[in-house]
């Protein structure tokens, strides 16, 4: 009976990627999957009604709260940027650098975008910057396609450093299946960060690639011809100083790793990182100059974040149902795919790297898709532990899926706002986008195969 209900699982499995390929609405793709799986779950005797309503539907969700608080900073630190100027002032300066030059004005431009989203978070802050951006781009001559696919990968980048991003996918990629074995994982170590920074620079290296290519024939224009985007007063540059105010976060976590008083203090948490990034923010640009001008300024940012990020976390919630019901369903799953599945570690990131494009569309290889699915089998067949499992994944959803893929919102934001086919946008950006996961995901097992400086 078990090794029938495990075949219907994967039956199942295969089933919600058509659903999500198709473009199903996710969010009821993941409740109604944490619901079959439930009930296939308890005919095959591996679930209990108390299981099912105390430890999926309701430890499910509340199991994700310190991952959705760490959310909800992030992109208040985003908005915090916006709405003091910061964000305004760096994309400004990345401009007048770039002079008459549009392929060097949009490479700047990326690179900022990149930095910005290292500890930014959440498709309000990424539509919010891209309305600046996109006007200067389109007004240098930069062709619409090219702006798009740039400014989608370029906020990609950055999201190899940022505690949000991160934080929600260990959420994602845990479950009962990990107790207590790897429950104390922790990707904030020397080798995560080292890893991220040699993520960030290749995407940023196809980038370039992407726009000297695109703009090999492209004429020169005077870099006032872009859109002046100051239209009140209150949108003046910001000093230099301020602008620091994006590296503080990374900045914070790495000194409390790198540093032994710091590190035996125990560093910065991200939230805290966060908090000092904010302070620093607020006090030199003007907005901390009374205690109402601070709360109203506080008030207005994180109500904003917290918009920016609700129906992202809706989202996150029901797939936490869904985790727990696949990891209750684990023993079921094991007999199965334990076999087939690749026991060479090596060749599970190489298969991840070549078949990268299977991430798209919410496809079986992005954690924030049908991947929730495929990473519980992965997890069930007991041959990996979330050392490797994070990164196998996270390298694949972050280089493919947030950074190019139609149904990501901020890529569809972006992709809607300039009127480019889809079809358009993916052949442009592609054929970047794909080699450098097969690179991110190779170099990821060199970093991450022992699980040295990430606990298990």
């Amino acid at each position: 009976m078990q090794l029938v209900i495990g075949i219907i699982l994967l039956v199942t499995f295969f089933a919600f990627i058509y659903y999500a390929v198709r473009g199903g609405n996710m969010l009821l793709g993941l409740f109604a999957m944490a619901l079959i799986w439930s009930a296939l779950g308890a005919i095959g005797g591996v679930i209990t009604w108390q299981t099912f309503s105390s430890g999926i539907i309701q430890g499910g969700p509340e199991g994700f709260g310190p991952t959705a608080v760490n959310i909800l900073f992030g992109s208040w630190f985003g908005r915090v940027l916006i709405q003091t100027g910061i964000a305004r002032t760096i994309i400004r300066k990345a401009v007048e650098l770039g002079g008459d030059k549009p392929a060097l004005t949009t490479v700047l431009l990326c690179i900022v975008v990149g930095v910005i989203f290292t500890a930014s978070y959440g498709a309000g802050a990424v539509v919010a910057i891209g309305v600046i951006v996109f006007p200067i781009m389109l007004s240098l001559g930069v062709n619409k396609t090219l702006a798009t696919g740039s400014f989608v990968m370029a906020v990609s980048s950055g999201l190899y450093f940022n505690s949000a991003l991160l934080n929600q996918a260990k959420g994602t990629m845990k479950g009962e299946m990990f107790e207590p074995k790897v429950a104390n994982f922790n990707f904030a170590t020397g080798t995560w960060y080292g890893f991220a920074a040699v993520a960030m620079l290749i995407s940023l290296v196809a980038i370039v690639a992407l726009v000297m290519i695109s703009t090999r024939k492209s004429a020169r224009v005077h870099a006032w011809a872009a859109p002046d985007v100051d239209v009140t007063t209150e949108q003046k540059n910001v000093s230099l100083v301020a602008c620091l105010a994006p590296l503080i976060p990374v900045a914070l976590i790495i000194l409390g790793l790198v540093v032994p008083w710091i590190s035996k203090q125990g560093g910065f948490s991200s939230i805290l990182a966060i908090i000092v990034a904010v302070a620093w923010a607020l006090a030199l640009t003007g907005h901390a100059k009374s205690w109402s001008k601070i709360g109203s300024t506080v008030e207005k940012t994180f109500l904003d974040g917290t918009t920016d990020v609700g129906l992202v976390l809706a989202f996150l919630l029901f797939m936490q149902m869904f985790a727990k019901a696949a990891g209750a369903c684990a023993s079921l799953l094991k007999p199965i795919v334990g076999p087939i599945l690749p026991h060479n570690a090596f060749g599970l990131f190489l298969v991840f790297g070549v078949l990268g494009f299977m991430a798209l569309f919410r496809g079986p290889l992005t954690i924030w898709g049908a991947g929730t699915a495929t990473f519980a089998i992965l997890a069930a067949s007991g041959n990996y532990q979330l050392a490797m499992l994070f990164p196998l994944f996270y390298v694949v959803s972050t280089a493919v899926n947030t950074s190019v893929c139609p149904t990501q919102s901020w890529v569809s934001w972006a992709i809607g706002y300039n009127s480019v086919a889809i079809k358009d946008h993916l052949k442009r950006v592609l054929p970047y986008a794909l080699p450098v996961c097969l690179v991110l995901e190779v170099l990821a097992f060199f970093f991450f195969h022992t699980g040295v400086d990430i606990p298990a």
